[in-house]
């Protein structure tokens, strides 16, 4: 299992790498809620993450993600669009357990990458519950992020998640079900992509599900996710933590 998942994450970080999509122009407000419910909440904060919180004992958590969000409904919007260009960017987590099973960690997109996407977010993860009977945990997870793409469409989307998790030796799989928020503006004039020609703003809410799996390797980790909100977006992480 443990060659099945390095494949799958090594292929995840050298075949999509640095993929990038331009928006079409001419977006209507249908189209710029479609837009921004694929990529607002495509570019949320992720859990992938060994399930089991930090507290106040593993101390650090630091981490490097490839995501990956399909673009190709995006490319039909508005104007149209040839260039259906999925797309793939890094992000950096810092990670720190404070107290009480309370895990406080930050990311952000590492320049220079591509020019096409930038941003930043973090995720407060509360472990209130640790079975006694099983390996089993229950989270409480919120998070927020802000994200730039093609200075074309700015996102600030915030949610909350309670996510379950059971461990089997160094194997951990977790699922979550949440609520999140997605609030946009596309630049119009020149070079924007509204139909109107001004900026214009949107907001989307949508039901959020997840699950995914870590693996632990003494102080590594390697994490892979399946976010679901309006479609499915895809997420791995190799991390460390001591």
């Amino acid at each position: 299992m443990l060659r099945i998942f390095s494949s799958v994450f090594i292929l995840i970080f050298s075949t999509f790498a640095f993929a990038s999509s331009t928006l079409p122009a001419n977006l209507n407000a249908s189209d710029r809620a479609t837009a921004l419910g694929i990529l607002g909440f495509g570019s949320a904060s992720k859990l992938l993450s060994s399930p089991y919180p930090m507290g106040g004992y593993s101390g650090v958590e630091l981490g490097f993600s490839s995501e990956y969000i399909p673009m190709a409904d995006v490319a039909t919007l508005g104007a149209k669009t040839n260039n259906r260009s999925d797309l793939n960017y890094f992000n950096l987590t810092v990670g720190k357990g404070l107290y009480y099973n309370i895990d406080l960690l930050v990311q952000f997109i590492p320049m220079p990458q591509d020019e096409s996407v930038s941003g930043y977010g973090a995720q407060l993860r509360w472990g209130f519950f640790e079975a006694s009977f099983m390996p089993a945990t229950l989270s409480f997870v919120i998070n927020g992020s802000s994200t730039n793409f093609n200075n074309v469409l700015g996102t600030e989307t915030t949610g909350a998640d309670l996510v379950g998790a059971v461990s089997m030796r160094d194997v951990s799989l977790f699922v979550g079900i949440g609520q999140a928020r997605t609030f946009g503006t596309f630049i119009g004039g020149t070079g924007g992509v509204t139909d109107s020609g001004n900026s214009e703003g949107a907001d989307v809410s949508s039901a959020h599900t997840v699950f995914g799996v870590s693996v632990k390797m003494s102080q590594v980790f390697l994490a892979m996710e399946v976010d679901r909100y309006v479609q499915s977006t895809y997420a791995g992480k190799l991390g460390v933590r001591f």
